[in-house]
């Protein structure tokens, strides 16, 4: 049992929506990559999704990190391979 090795808890799994997805990019993630890929600035994304610049800067970079590229231009470049368009 997990509780008589003193783990009090699992880290939850991902979504079926997130593990479906090649990049393992959440639903959110993949409207942000989407629109990084149109050319976008985070204040930008920020106004089209609600959010605040900051949270947007913190989805582009997880976007980033995720797909394993280092710029915004790379997205637009790859979009079509990672099914963003």
């Amino acid at each position: 049992m997990v509780a008589d090795r003193g783990i009090r808890s699992l880290p939850a799994q991902p979504r079926r929506t997130t593990r479906a997805n090649p990049a393992g990019l959440t639903n959110r993630q993949l409207d942000v990559a989407r629109l990084v890929a149109q050319g976008l600035t985070n204040a930008e994304l920020a106004e089209r999704l609600y959010i605040s610049p900051k949270t947007a800067d913190h989805h582009v970079s997880a976007v980033l990190s995720k797909l394993g590229l280092s710029s915004r231009r790379e997205v637009a470049r790859s979009a079509s391979e990672f099914g963003l368009v």
